[in-house]
């Protein structure tokens, strides 16, 4: 059973939720989606899954993408945020991404693969969506060896987003199920939405105009740009297309510096979390969330409130 408290504390944020951002109050053919990367289950700090909890109610989404869930971390998270909410997961022993929602999970649905998991969701409006959670591999990161001068040709960088079980080959993977390419036949009718941790950045993002701040390279990011390629639109960058002034910084909210450099070396900080859809819904809004109190950055961050080290981000969708 829940302890008191943390009972009288979701009831309440789920009051003030559907009105603390612009647009919460959403219309009959509204549907606000969420992707975040839980820091290995809220471990990291204190009291983290009640703080996972709160911040979802807090945005108040439809949908959330969860990565880096840990087993049963689905069930207390759904028991914290109450009825009617349910979940999804990868597998049940170490499920790394899962998908909550408030609405109805079509049963037999589920696909999964190395990088995630994608199921058919019935809106309680009767809209019907197909929605996916991916976390990506997260070695050979790319940002690490174009800014760190590790490498000196493009293709030492594609190398590692392209190994057997890399960023690359995962996206393509999900593309190539069967059930997802007859999604994709009917995305017309049936919306798709991908959300998640990539674990690299957007080939929107590293261009000629920005390379001076990349370590003067010009990247086509395989997994971004093999969605783009599909007809998948990046949420983000359709509403802020301008790199300079919206970067849209995800990663990180407390990794600010390398500690294995003791903590001398900046690290690296791009755009790793995404929102793509496909279909006949328009994007309204988005953003960058990590709570109303500032994170502090490692090794501060065992008070903090927000419980992750990367941005979750929201978005607002209506269907047409």
């Amino acid at each position: 059973m829940l302890p008191r408290l943390l009972v009288v504390l979701s009831i309440l944020l789920q009051l003030v939720g559907s009105t603390y951002f612009t647009g919460s109050e959403r219309s009959q053919n509204g549907i606000r989606l969420m992707t975040f990367n839980i820091w290995q289950s809220g471990k990291n700090v204190e009291n983290g899954q009640q703080k996972i909890a709160k911040h979802i109610l807090m945005v108040n989404p439809d949908i959330v993408a969860l990565q880096e869930t840990y087993a049963n971390v689905t069930k207390n998270l759904t028991m914290m945020l109450g009825h009617p909410w349910v979940a999804v997961e990868r597998n049940h022993e170490y499920p790394d991404t899962a998908i909550l929602t408030r609405h109805v999970i079509v049963p037999n649905t589920n696909l999964s693969t190395s990088g995630g998991v994608g199921v058919k969701i019935m809106l309680r409006t009767g809209y019907m969506v197909h929605f996916w959670s991916l976390h990506l591999d997260y070695t050979s990161y790319g940002p690490y060896a174009a800014n760190n001068k590790l490498v000196n040709r493009i293709d030492q960088i594609m190398a590692g987003e392209n190994t057997e079980y890399g960023r690359g080959p995962q996206i393509n993977e999900i593309l190539s199920l069967p059930t997802m390419k007859k999604w994709m036949e009917k995305s017309d009718d049936v919306p798709i939405f991908i959300a998640g941790d990539f674990n690299g950045p957007s080939h929107l993002d590293w261009t000629e105009q920005t390379k001076n701040i990349h370590g003067d390279w010009v990247v086509r990011w395989p997994a971004t740009k093999e969605l783009e390629d599909r007809g998948f639109t990046d949420t983000y960058r359709e509403i802020y297309p301008n790199v300079l002034t919206n970067p849209g910084i995800t990663w990180s909210t407390v990794n600010k510096f390398n500690p294995e450099w003791n903590y001398t070396i900046p690290e690296p900080q791009d755009r790793i979390d995404f929102l793509f859809y496909k279909g006949p819904v328009v994007a309204d809004q988005i953003m960058a969330y990590s709570g109303c109190e500032k994170p502090q950055r490692i090794p501060f961050h065992e008070h903090n409130d927000y419980p992750s080290d990367h941005f979750a981000v929201f978005a607002d969708y209506t269907f047409i």
